[in-house]
């Protein structure tokens, strides 16, 4: 796996096309074989431990995340990066119930604001597909399928993982957050 750096987050890419899709059928097959009962069993409350302002720096980026459950019952969320004296990216994210799941939904803009990395009404949307307490996984819907997001609380802090799909290639983001101080 060769690593790539974007946003100054580590990403990994991987080649092969036919490891690209045993990849994508296995995660497939794994999605598949959670029972529904561990996402439809997992409540707001599961999903506290993400609460807090956390901080971020691998190399020449830093970036913060914000969690606060509010009184709809519902997380907000919102992350930043900047790259020196240059803002990267903001991004406006939310978690709540949605009907019969709990639904992560979240869109990303240009340091500016002024462009939207998602269509205008089309937010990203990941469903919640297990927690327990310190950790939940999210999974991909709709063109976000195979695509996975997980939070996980460690004695250091908080340890956000992303397998994504970037123009058909698997790309892995990592990034490991502290608690900010202030």
């Amino acid at each position: 796996m060769k690593r790539v750096r974007m946003t100054g987050k580590v990403m990994r890419e991987s080649g092969g096309e036919h490891w690209i899709l045993a990849v994508l059928v296995a995660a497939t097959l794994v999605g598949c074989s959670l029972p529904v009962s561990a996402a439809s069993a997992c409540s707001m409350d599961d999903l506290t431990f993400m609460q807090g302002d956390w901080l971020y720096t691998e190399g020449p980026a830093s970036g913060e995340e914000r969690w606060v459950l509010t009184a709809a019952n519902t997380l907000a969320g919102s992350s930043w990066e900047a790259k020196g004296a240059t803002l990267s990216f903001v991004e406006a994210l939310s978690i709540s119930r949605q009907n019969d799941r709990i639904e992560m939904r979240l869109r990303h803009f240009d340091g500016s604001l002024g462009h939207a990395w998602e269509e205008k009404d089309s937010p990203m949307v990941f469903a919640l597909a297990q927690c327990d307490g310190h950790s939940a996984v999210f999974n991909g819907t709709g063109s976000r399928v195979g695509e996975h997001i997980t939070y996980r609380k460690t004695a250091e802090g908080l340890t956000f993982v992303g397998d994504f799909l970037h123009q058909g290639k698997p790309v892995h983001v990592e990034v490991q957050m502290r608690p900010a101080t202030r």
